[in-house]
């Protein structure tokens, strides 16, 4: 995993290959059309890709639901790649960046498959497992220690 890096997406063109990646991995399996890979929300969000040799293998999304309440969305990384840490390096980062913009909780939606995933990096389900998208999922959250949040003003 040496020449992976993880950071912002910086551009037009790696947007596109993001949205692309996102697409492949979280939508085309379930044999949805391109365009579903997107929301309203996208213009709004932080972007982080995981990018080896100038390719897009992993992506996730950040955004603000509230003053302190931030939405994790569309992790997901190129099957070639998984089980390398890459998906948890992305969540790691998003989890840094957080206090960063004084948020104190994140919450995600999680794939009943990918629920342990999330569990090894401190999330915690809510509620009831529901269906979207005819997968199950949890909603799950984290809340930010102390210790991680900025100080306030």
């Amino acid at each position: 995993m040496e020449n992976i890096e993880i950071r912002p997406v910086k551009d037009k063109q790696e947007l596109d290959d993001m949205f692309h990646q996102r697409w492949l991995v979280l939508r085309a399996p379930l044999g949805m059309d391109k365009g579903t890979e997107k929301d309203k929300h996208e213009d709004s969000a932080f972007h982080l890709v995981a990018v080896c040799d100038h390719k897009v293998i992993g992506s996730a999304r950040l955004r603000l639901l509230s003053k302190e309440l931030g939405s994790i969305a569309y992790l997901a990384v190129l099957p070639e790649f998984r089980r390398q840490g890459i998906g948890t390096k992305l969540m790691e980062k998003l989890i840094e960046i957080a206090p960063e913009k004084n948020l104190n909780t994140l919450r995600l939606m999680s794939r009943i498959g990918a629920v342990n995933f999330y569990k090894r990096l401190g999330f915690c389900e809510l509620g009831e497992p529901f269906d979207y998208l005819n997968v199950s999922h949890i909603f799950m959250q984290y809340k930010l220690q102390q210790s991680q949040r900025k100080p306030r003003d």
